[in-house]
């Protein structure tokens, strides 16, 4: 009986063990037949195709995202420092005792450093730099890229350097002065004619054609925005300012005119040419 007992409970197989429990009911614990495989994760090769496919996207628009926002930055320096020139050259009017009239602070009978240590006292903090050979400015005083290609008379690309006074400001920009030591500002000028690039043009006798002009200019500032850091490009950090009478202006097109136009509208567009120094252009 025992023994009986003992078939029925464990000996008789899945069928008496449901009957007794309902335990396993419809299914067979021993058997894998039916069952379906769950995938828990990605092989190693989709792993790889997925981070292939970021990869490529990452590279296409990360140097775009940068570089909008490194001319974001750009702007907003360029208008503050155009903004710190204006008011200081205003402060200096008040100074010298007549508002209005930029001809006060730019004497004909002073020189570039004398003007220039004249506006330092209006631009706090700020470093003057007489010239390179100063003691801590020689890293002031770099070249500068057109914001136009420009070549000399071998067809061979140039970039801009003078040796003027400058002020470094306290947040790094730069600006150059350079007194035009006119009379009221203004003078008769006489010049060579040259062509878009820079190059004098030329009579069939091979002399070079000039031009002459009244030039209404008290001075001509150059500022850079970011000071020694690159671009170092009109128009992009770097731009030429004509100061008059009574207003400041942009300063040509090979200056940066169009860009600082561009932004102090509201634009905000960068107009300017990318090529290397001392690169030989075939026309």
């Amino acid at each position: 009986m025992e023994n009986a007992v003992k078939t029925r409970f464990f000996g008789g197989g899945q069928s008496n063990l449901s009957s007794i429990t309902d335990i396993g009911a419809g299914f067979k614990p021993f058997s894998t037949a039916g069952q379906r495989t769950v995938k828990l994760g990605f092989t190693l090769a989709e792993v790889l195709i997925t981070l292939g496919i970021i990869g490529v996207v990452a590279s296409m628009t990360l140097p775009s995202l940068i570089q909008k926002n490194k001319d974001k930055e750009l702007i907003s320096r360029v208008k503050k420092t155009y903004s710190v020139l204006n008011n200081a050259l205003i402060a200096a009017q008040s100074g010298s005792g007549v508002v209005g009239d930029n001809s006060v602070i730019f004497n004909p009978q002073d020189d570039n450093f004398a003007v220039a240590k004249n506006l330092k006292k209006y631009f706090n903090g700020a470093k003057l730099c007489e010239n390179r050979s100063q003691k801590g400015c020689s890293k002031f005083y770099y070249q500068v890229k057109y914001a136009t290609l420009r070549l000399d008379a071998n067809n061979t690309t140039t970039f801009y350097d003078d040796n003027a006074p400058r002020l470094v400001l306290a947040d790094g920009a730069v600006i150059t002065i350079t007194n035009s030591r006119r009379e009221g500002c203004t003078a008769v000028v006489t010049a060579n004619k040259t062509d878009e690039y820079g190059r004098p043009i030329k009579n069939p006798d091979g002399t070079i054609q000039t031009k002459t002009w009244t030039s209404s200019g008290c001075a001509y500032l150059k500022f850079d925005a970011n000071g020694p850091k690159k671009p170092n490009q009109y128009g992009r950090d770097v731009y030429g300012v004509t100061v008059l009478r009574n207003k400041i202006r942009p300063d040509g097109g090979t200056y940066g005119s169009n860009t600082l136009i561009n932004i102090l509208s509201g634009n905000e567009e960068f107009e300017y040419s990318d090529y290397q120094k001392d690169q030989k252009v075939d026309f």
